[in-house]
């Protein structure tokens, strides 16, 4: 996925889901309503600063504007796998020492 448009998809998305219109992100990061509306339609790409800005208002880390939430799942599973089998090799481990011999 490209990098600019993953920023895009969030910043809409975290907008969508906290309920707030794109005229009162605008007013918030001290822009046009314009300039949101056609970002999310990815016709204008917010610089850095203007990125800064957006998650301030949207009351997010920055860093979470450039995550995949996509790839969040994997990584979970792959977690989730692991832990798994640690626990699996430690019950057979106490079920092997509770056998009697």
């Amino acid at each position: 996925m490209d990098l600019e448009r993953l920023v895009i998809d969030n910043i809409k998305r975290i907008r969508k889901e906290k309920g707030i219109s794109q005229e009162k992100l605008a007013e918030a990061c001290n822009t046009a309503t314009s300039y949101i509306g056609l970002m999310e339609i990815y016709r204008n790409v917010p610089k850095l600063s203007t990125i800064q800005r957006i998650a301030e208002a949207l009351g997010v880390d920055p860093l979470v504007l450039f995550q995949d939430l996509n790839r969040l799942p994997e990584e979970k599973q792959r977690i989730f796998s692991q832990k798994k089998k640690n626990i699996l090799a430690v019950l057979e481990r106490e079920l092997d020492r509770l056998m009697p011999q």
